[in-house]
């Protein structure tokens, strides 16, 4: 580095100085010596700092690692507990067994961090060589280490100063003028002073020098070390998880028929009439569910409060409360939403507690108080009552039967298709009632856990029997088939040997993986399984169309299941023609609004403009097509 003298040079300047210090040049040096410790002292302070900051977080790492070891004992503990209640009061032996299973294996875990004295190591390896040379070579601030060259310095430049006095004067006494005085005179008078200065650089260089070593070489060989020690105590831990892991894969299998079981059970509590056990006082039903009389209302003045009588009337699932003035219509209560409390302090009175505020009454007496009461809660409870009762169905409840008996209808038909009475994976003829939505087929639910396990952006699971799913969502299983949809994909996978029904999860999710991936209804099939990018332009499109625009515009009621095939499995629903419109704008100009819900359900941008600065919604509003926005 320029202007700094290397430990080299130094020695050579010193031996100079040491044979010839009459002739040696060693004088003129002392500025670049000092200018050299100057550098090397902040380099020191910068590594300190580091050493300092990294001892730190080693600690840190140290304590909290105690402590993970220390929860994870507590975990496994816990995991015991569920798993031991889960056997002995829930009956449930396959999910106590799972969870103590868990708890064997963080066990083991945290077993391995303690054979591995795996804190201890870094205790050891690391922290203690660090502690060493921040409390011994780097003890102090800066400046602390080139004390003695400081003195030295200021001793040789104190005596240097008070000889060339001296001289000057012994000169002017002389009758002479002497400007200079030459290193050369004062040589021998300075080699003390000179000696200690180089020796105290000398010692100031060699622990340099061990810090250096320490800091650089030293400390890099300990972390090769933990890195050792890291390396072993990781593989240790694979070896656990990984012989754990075929477990894992048993498990997800149960896990999905137990889920299965708990659905079902679940669907049968559905089918009984839900029960309300609503938190107020319950009513008498030989008072009735309708009454007209008078009740005191305390009036809402801020300053005074008086009681008011008013005329009020239980009817049909509300309260109306009537206003001195006739003219004005009585305020309505819907009393679904409302609940009725006693006023403990007060006799004759209660409360009606509405969604936005409260009303206190008063009765004649507390027999007339309790017969309004219980008419108020048995009209809301017949109100509830209503609002269940499958005899009292709304057209909107009959509608929802009707699409309820459509869907089914739709999955009795789907299931008749060539190969659906088979898992399309395994051919599985046990259950197949799990429907991958956006490819159209139906399998086993071993099969089914693995399509779940690739994600939804893969297989779009659903169950024919356990879950609610939307006529849309069948367009695809309506046309296609397990036996059309494996004439085109299997096509490609000719060296995949198809599993069966008793292979194992990793021959099934070997296979199923490799249809999925190469997913690439039928000659659309057959593009997509051959890698054909639904999403480009067409090449005989002069307005730069992609099949998804071409699909919508052509829409005729008979093309649905294409349009939901190509929204389902496109990268973007969003490109573009060359005038800015996207298929939600095509959808808009031409009223095909069954084609604008399949793409705004699978998350189409509504607020794209076109080259007009329009968006779908409004060109809705301009048409008039009032039910598409």
């Amino acid at each position: 580095m320029p202007g700094l003298m290397s430990v080299a040079e130094f020695v050579a300047e010193t031996r100079e100085d040491y044979n010839s210090p009459t002739t040696s040049s060693f004088v003129s040096k002392i500025p670049m010596c000092r200018q050299t410790v100057s550098s090397l002292e902040e380099t020191l302070d910068f590594d300190r700092d580091g050493l300092t900051k990294m001892k730190k977080a080693v600690k840190a790492i140290f304590n909290s690692g105690n402590a993970h070891v220390d929860n994870e004992v507590y975990l496994s503990k816990a995991l015991d507990r569920l798993g031991a209640n889960a056997m002995t009061k829930d009956q449930e032996p396959d999910i106590g067994a799972a969870f103590i299973k868990f708890s064997i294996v963080t066990k083991e875990l945290s077993a391995l961090m303690k054979k591995h004295s795996y804190m201890q190591n870094l205790n050891n390896i690391i922290m203690f060589p660090l502690d060493n040379l921040l409390k011994g070579d780097l003890k102090g601030v800066k400046g602390d280490l080139k004390r003695p060259f400081d003195k030295a310095w200021k001793d040789y430049e104190t005596k240097i100063t008070k000889i060339e006095k001296e001289k000057k004067q012994q000169a002017k006494e002389a009758g002479l003028i002497r400007t200079e005085i030459s290193p050369a005179e004062i040589a021998e008078e300075m080699e003390k002073e000179r000696k200690i200065f180089q020796l105290q650089m000398c010692e100031y260089l060699i622990k340099v020098n061990e810090i250096k070593t320490k800091k650089g070489a030293e400390l890099l060989q300990h972390l090769v070390e933990y890195y050792h020690a890291q390396n072993n105590y990781f593989q240790d831990g694979l070896k656990t998880i990984e012989h754990f892991s075929g477990y894992i894969k048993e498990l997800a299998t149960k896990l999905q028929k137990i889920r299965q079981k708990q659905d079902e059970e679940r669907k049968k509590t559905f089918l009984y009439p839900s029960g309300y056990t609503p938190h107020q006082p319950s009513g008498n039903e030989n008072f009735g569910y309708t009454k007209i009389g008078n009740l005191f209302k305390k009036s809402d003045g801020k300053v005074r409060k008086v009681w008011q009588k008013r005329r009020c009337e239980i009817r049909d699932g509300f309260l109306y409360i009537s206003h001195s003035d006739e003219n004005k219509p009585p305020t309505k209560l819907n009393l679904l939403t409302s609940q009725v409390k006693v006023v403990q302090e007060e006799k004759k009175c209660f409360d009606l507690i509405s969604y936005n505020r409260t009303y206190h009454f008063q009765a004649e007496d507390e027999n007339e108080m309790e017969v309004w009461m219980s008419v108020l809660v048995n009209c809301k409870e017949g109100a509830l009552r209503k609002a269940f009762d499958d005899s009292g169905q709304t057209g909107s409840t009959k509608l929802n039967q009707s699409l309820m008996e459509l869907q089914q209808g739709i999955i009795r038909q789907v299931q008749r298709l060539p190969g659906n009475d088979r898992c399309c994976d395994c051919n599985s003829t046990k259950d197949p009632t799990w429907l991958s939505t956006n490819f159209g087929i139906l399998m086993c639910i071993e099969c089914s856990g693995i399509h779940r396990d690739l994600g939804v952006h893969i297989s779009r699971i659903q169950s024919l029997t356990l879950d609610n799913i939307g006529t849309s969502q069948l367009l695809l299983a309506r046309v296609m088939s397990n036996a059309g949809f494996n004439d085109v994909v299997e096509a490609t996978l000719s060296q995949i040997r198809k599993p069966t029904p008793l292979s194992s999860m990793e021959e099934r999710y070997e296979f199923i993986r490799k249809c999925c991936y190469f997913k690439n209804v039928y000659q659309l099939l057959q593009a997509f399984v051959e890698g054909v990018d639904l999403t480009c332009v067409l090449p005989n499109s002069a307005i730069s169309e992609t099949s998804l625009h071409v699909a919508v515009s052509q829409e005729d009621g008979n093309s649905l299941h294409i349009v939901d095939f190509l929204v389902q499995n496109s990268s973007s629903l969003d490109k573009q023609t060359k005038d800015g419109s996207t298929a939600l704008h095509i959808c808009s100009q031409r009223n095909q609004s069954e084609c604008m819900k399949l793409l705004l359900r699978s998350g189409a941008n509504p607020q794209i403009e076109n080259r007009e600065g329009k968006t779908p919604f409004r060109y809705c509003q301009r048409k008039r097509f009032s039910y598409l926005c």
